[in-house]
């Protein structure tokens, strides 16, 4: 459990270092542009890794048993999530409206998987994240961040198309990564 806390407290760090406009600058002054955008990508990338390993590697320990419902629940929170994703990538409308996506759609795709899954690995990933970015969007609000300003047109058709397209691929590719099927098939 311990790799995936320290996994999930770097991850944390790491991304609320761009919602404190001082500190990226700071960091952004001592090391140059041209280093920190891909430090920073690797660095989130490392993070991302430690928390997927952390998870595979934590035990499982019950603490709650989630509701019949709960996986369904998950089904449709995790693609508003992915939705919310989707209008975070792009410069629609639909991102000045909801003004922080990203912090919506962790917020979406955490409570799902807590309503899905009642163990202390779960609550440690999801509930950590889910406090992560209520953070990041306190930090906002405070700031009165918003959005920038430039619209494209079509993007919010394109944001929802997208955001729909990561789902389909995710619930694909999360046996794999994860090591958790999302749809049991039987025959």
């Amino acid at each position: 459990m311990i790799l995936l806390v320290l996994g999930i407290l770097l991850f944390s760090v790491l991304h609320l270092v761009p919602a404190l406009p001082r500190l990226k600058a700071e960091i952004v002054a001592r090391v140059g542009q041209r280093v920190y955008g891909p430090a920073f990508g690797l660095a989130s990338i490392v993070a991302l890794a430690i928390v997927v390993v952390g998870w595979r590697q934590a035990e499982f320990v019950a603490l709650y048993e989630p509701p019949a419902w709960g996986r369904y629940a998950n089904y449709m929170l995790t693609l508003l999530g992915f939705l919310c994703l989707g209008i975070f990538l792009f410069r629609g409308r639909l991102r000045q409206i909801l003004r922080f996506p990203m912090g919506l759609a962790v917020l979406l795709w955490g409570s799902g998987h807590l309503l899905a899954n009642g163990d202390l690995r779960s609550l440690i990933l999801f509930g950590g994240l889910m406090i992560y970015a209520v953070l990041h969007i306190a930090i906002g609000l405070a700031r009165g961040s918003r959005p920038p300003p430039e619209l494209r047109g079509g993007h919010d058709l394109v944001s929802l198309l997208a955001g729909a397209a990561l789902y389909g691929v995710m619930t694909q590719l999360h046996p794999v990564l994860i090591g958790v099927p999302i749809f049991a098939l039987t025959k």
